[in-house]
């Protein structure tokens, strides 16, 4: 506010010598400035350092003041540079920051980043879907920058405890929401918080502490996951059947190239042409058609790991299967939807 201020006086300073170097140059019969318009078109020229030369002053005190004016002219354009240098780089910071929000919708929410929040990304984005980004590390938010595609991904940086802050993520029409912290007992007050604020999230939360895990279901989210409880039973399953355990970290991760293998979640809508038929159907055509092996489904929200060979596909239902990697683009295209809608 002081700089606008005494750059405001400066403005009127600059346009009173611009009114005094008029009429002391119109005293003279030999000037070519002869009129305040004459000054001031002689300013303009000066201060953007054209200098056509058309208009000068050629007395003695308009010489004096005309340097003053070319002294005030670098004054001003520095100022102006200056400025119109500080708003873009504000503006380039506050949309590396997600000030300006995104309009993202059925994405997936990550709050709180770190190397297992990373591996999460990656397998999320990997898979084609959109991730959004909430941390209040700005050592985090650039990292995000460089490792995803903004066209696909979105980082905002703020306070956590800021509610509101979470509408820039446009986190209520998120497809789900996962809770990344250190301490679980954050995490815990975290949800209820948000909770309050957006009570239908789809939320799923990291659990370090698995004593802590029934609590943490009673809060209302959708899914806890004791990082160290997983991790103990591939680690177990490598020990005693190590082909099981590389199949099994095979199928849940995102398949990339031709090779992987995935297991994948479809929406059956009404489109799909599986509507209609019976479990076993289904399972021989899309083996045959598509080369995919259905292995469940999921009805009324409820996961049907071997459903009766005459159980109906429905629309709403979902086909859980196992695919190759270069199956995704032809499975979406056949079924209408992305994988995991």
């Amino acid at each position: 506010m002081k700089n606008k201020k005494l750059f405001g006086a400066g403005v009127v300073v600059y346009f009173i010598l611009i009114y005094i170097i008029s009429i002391l140059e119109s005293s003279d019969p030999n000037a070519n400035i002869q009129s305040f318009t004459d000054a001031l078109w002689y300013s303009v020229v000066t201060l953007t350092t054209v200098g056509y030369g058309d208009y000068f002053p050629v007395t003695f005190g308009g010489k004096i003041l005309g340097l003053f004016i070319i002294l005030g002219s670098l004054g001003i354009l520095g100022y102006l540079i200056g400025e119109i240098t500080y708003r873009i780089n504000t503006y380039m910071e506050k949309k590396q920051q997600g000030f300006f929000g995104t309009k993202f919708e059925d994405h997936y929410v990550i709050i709180g980043w770190s190397e297992f929040a990373r591996q999460v990304a990656n397998q999320v984005y990997n898979a084609g879907h959109k991730i959004a980004l909430v941390t209040n590390s700005k050592n985090d938010l650039e990292l995000f920058n460089d490792l995803y595609e903004n066209y696909n991904s979105f980082v905002l940086f703020a306070d956590y405890k800021n509610m509101q802050a979470y509408e820039k993520v446009n986190i209520q029409r998120s497809k789900a929401v996962f809770v990344n912290f250190k301490e679980d007992t954050d995490t815990l007050v975290f949800v209820l918080n948000i909770k309050k604020e957006y009570p239908d999230l789809n939320i799923i939360i990291n659990c370090t502490n698995p004593d802590l895990k029934e609590t943490l279901e009673n809060t209302g989210v959708s899914h806890v996951v004791a990082r160290h409880e997983v991790a103990s039973r591939m680690v177990a399953s490598y020990l005693f059947e190590p082909h099981v355990a590389e199949y099994t970290n095979d199928l849940i991760s995102t398949s990339v190239v031709e090779q992987d293998q995935d297991i994948q979640q479809f929406k059956l809508i009404e489109s799909n042409p599986y509507i209609g038929k019976t479990y076993l159907e289904a399972f021989i055509e899309l083996k045959k058609d598509l080369n995919v092996i259905l292995i469940g489904l999921v009805i009324n929200g409820v996961l049907e790991k071997d459903p009766a060979d005459n159980q109906t596909l429905n629309v709403g239902d979902y086909m859980i299967l196992i695919s190759r990697g270069n199956c995704k683009v032809k499975l979406e295209k056949t079924f209408g939807v992305k994988e995991g809608y």
